[in-house]
């Protein structure tokens, strides 16, 4: 009873470690699609010419969340001290004169001041933002606009809109589009990945305890059976339970919406995906007994069906060789699989042939890996009989 506590204490511990380091993996990834245009920009603006053209033009600004006016500043130096300061992140000055120099067709200029000292995403999306204001008070100016009409300001007894008006929406969280591929890929790159080096190191700890019995056995087939079962459902236990953990523990931290439906049938869909990439990676182990090999196969195996899974460049662009490599690995499927099921709610029948092509590779690999077990019982006989002759001729040469 003593030995089970300590074997699931331990089983325990991995499933914490693992998750936690991969829920800041996913993190990392997941900050890829957290929307990097920042909100609330701290603007600070001096308005020289005090007229409706000026007044329209800071309710633009105003009007749109990507900027926050902090303050007007009554001339150049007190602007600039506002940001030497830190307390904006852009000046805008609008010139003496500017409506009337419109009016007159003379170009006007306003000076934008950036803080420098910003992420260089600030600056970079306020004057982006400017632009796309000026931009369109340009326009508007050219079809002869009122001046209280400039930058779309609501006049409630001349209601101008355009017929036709362009939206945005993000699927299930307006600052995270989950309808990329990229998450979901590095979280199958790290199952494959974290699969193998559990398999692998739970292995040659097996093979070096049995070595100590037969000191001549040299591939992890020569281990009993229920031993090399044993690894086995551990490994899938511990490294489903913690992508499980670490990937809605991450969609959490992003504010992303799944209910206790999709959590399960995502579940069912991640523990499917490593049990067909762990019978890849046991019948490998059961070979090979090289380090240096597995650390080849990690880089040979892992990082191409990553490339090739179809989550950077669609199947229909690939080449014939890379697309037919991807399809003979699990990640494609699982990708295929996962989709669906997380970012659109279906059910799992709705991605049954997806599901049948993992268990396919996973009883495909496992039967292989049978056949091998039968081997590695007769050789590790062999040994054992080899050994016991070996005693008996020792005895019989010291007597």
């Amino acid at each position: 009873m003593k030995k089970i506590m300590k074997m699931i204490m331990k089983i325990i511990m991995k499933i914490v470690i693992v998750s936690t380091g991969l829920t800041l993996f996913f993190s990392l990834m997941a900050g890829m699609y957290y929307k990097s245009a920042p909100r609330h920009i701290k603007i600070a603006i001096l308005d020289e010419d005090h007229t409706a053209f000026s007044r329209s033009l800071i309710h633009a600004i105003s009007a749109t969340d990507y900027f926050k006016i902090v303050g007007s500043s009554r001339d150049y130096l007190r602007l600039k001290k506002t940001i030497d300061d830190d307390d904006a992140d852009i000046g805008l000055t609008i010139p003496h004169g500017a409506w009337k120099d419109v009016l007159n067709k003379r170009n006007v200029k306003i000076l934008t001041i950036v803080n420098g000292s910003k992420n260089p995403t600030v600056p970079k999306t306020g004057l982006m933002m400017i632009g796309k204001i000026i931009m369109t008070f340009n326009s508007q100016l050219a079809m002869h606009l009122r001046v209280e009409d400039l930058g779309d300001v609501p006049n409630s007894r001349h209601m101008k809109k355009p017929p036709l008006m362009l939206t945005h929406r993000s699927f299930y969280n307006p600052s995270l589009s989950m309808e990329s591929s990229m998450l979901p890929a590095f979280m199958g790159l790290a199952m494959q990945i974290v699969s193998m080096l559990i398999i692998l190191f739970m292995i040659k700890d097996n093979l070096s305890k049995m070595k100590l019995k037969i000191p001549d056995l040299k591939f992890a087939r020569q281990l009993p059976a229920w031993d090399l079962a044993i690894i086995v459902i551990v490994s899938w236990f511990i490294v489903g339970t913690s992508i499980s953990i670490a990937f809605f523990t991450t969609m959490h931290l992003f504010g992303v919406a799944f209910t206790p439906h999709v959590m399960h049938n995502t579940v069912i869909v991640i523990f499917t995906f490593v049990l067909s990439m762990e019978s890849i990676i046991f019948f490998l182990a059961m070979n090979i007994n090289h380090m240096g090999a597995h650390a080849a196969l990690i880089t040979l195996i892992v990082i191409p069906v990553f490339m090739y899974s179809g989550y950077l460049i669609p199947l229909e662009q690939m080449a014939d060789l890379p697309r037919t490599i991807g399809g003979l690995f699990p990640l494609r499927y699982y990708l295929n699989a996962l989709y669906p099921v997380f970012n659109h709610h279906k059910e799992l029948s709705f991605v049954a042939p997806y599901l049948h092509k993992l268990w396919k590779f996973s009883l495909s690999f496992f039967g292989l890996s049978t056949l091998f077990l039968i081997w590695g019982h007769v050789e590790r006989n062999c040994l054992k009989k080899k050994m016991k002759e070996d005693s008996e001729l020792n005895v019989i040469t010291s007597n």
